[in-house]
């Protein structure tokens, strides 16, 4: 571990400035959205693999993400992303089936800068978003719309703290397929990046179920890499590919 810890270090010496990474695709903490996002005409595409239970108690097997955004605008982001779904058995039209991945979940997320305004000296930014508003089956996991606010502080020589703080009002709770959403209420969380190495994030927040750890890290100019917890029991790990065009 020591010795992989030592690589990550001399890697990491030679990356560009980084934001930190949803474990589902959107810019954002560990598990929740932050006001911040990517620079206009920014691609992302990626995957998390997620343990058993982490999202909601409907996940009772580890699953995976992956996903693809887009930021064609300084103050719009649009993700899609796929949901492994397991499943025991499988009816359909009379067809009993075994154990495996069967479905994968589609959904998307919708963030606006209303305000057209990034962060300034002496307020915050604000974000609107938006995860799967319309369902094509009735419901989703995802489904809230929630409003975000985040300030950064810089201190000399010690580095930026960001904090975050916004609201999720889920929506098609009676979806009639029984499923538990995975945001509903309040939420926060902070981020440091140090000064003497501005290519790492540490990360931590309540996202609703319960409080997440994390650090991310940039390599090679646009491949993130996010390893997170909660409870020192579940832990996760996320890659994904970001590239920006000038346009």
């Amino acid at each position: 571990m020591k010795k992989i810890m030592m690589v990550l270090l001399v890697v990491c010496g030679f990356v560009t400035d980084i934001f930190a990474q949803m474990t589902f695709g959107n810019t954002g903490l560990v598990n929740i959205p932050t006001a911040d996002m990517q620079k206009e005409g920014t691609f992302l595409g990626g995957a998390t693999f997620l343990p058993k239970r982490y999202m909601s108690n409907d996940f009772y097997y580890n699953t995976g993400i992956y996903y693809f955004g887009l930021t064609p605008l300084p103050w719009v982001e649009v993700t899609m992303r796929e949901t492994l779904l397991y499943r025991r058995k499988v009816y359909d039209e009379g067809y009993l089936g075994g154990w495996g991945y069967y479905q994968q979940d589609r959904s998307y997320s919708v963030r606006l800068r209303p305000l057209m305004e990034k962060e300034g000296r002496w307020w915050p930014s604000l974000v609107i978003g938006s995860n799967d508003p319309w369902s094509d089956h009735g419901g989703s996991y995802y489904s809230c719309v929630y409003g975000v606010l985040t300030k950064h502080v810089k201190f000399e020589n010690v580095g930026d703290f960001g904090i975050t703080a916004g609201y999720f009002y889920s929506i098609h709770d009676d979806d009639g397929f029984g499923t538990e959403k995975v945001y509903n209420g309040t939420f926060g969380g902070v981020s440091f990046t140090p000064s003497f190495w501005n290519k790492m994030m540490i990360l931590a927040d309540y996202d609703t179920r319960g409080i997440n750890l994390g650090v991310n890290v940039c390599l090679f100019n646009h491949w993130n890499i996010l390893a997170y917890g909660r409870d020192m029991k579940r832990f996760g790990l996320g890659m994904s590919y970001q590239y920006t065009i000038d346009w």
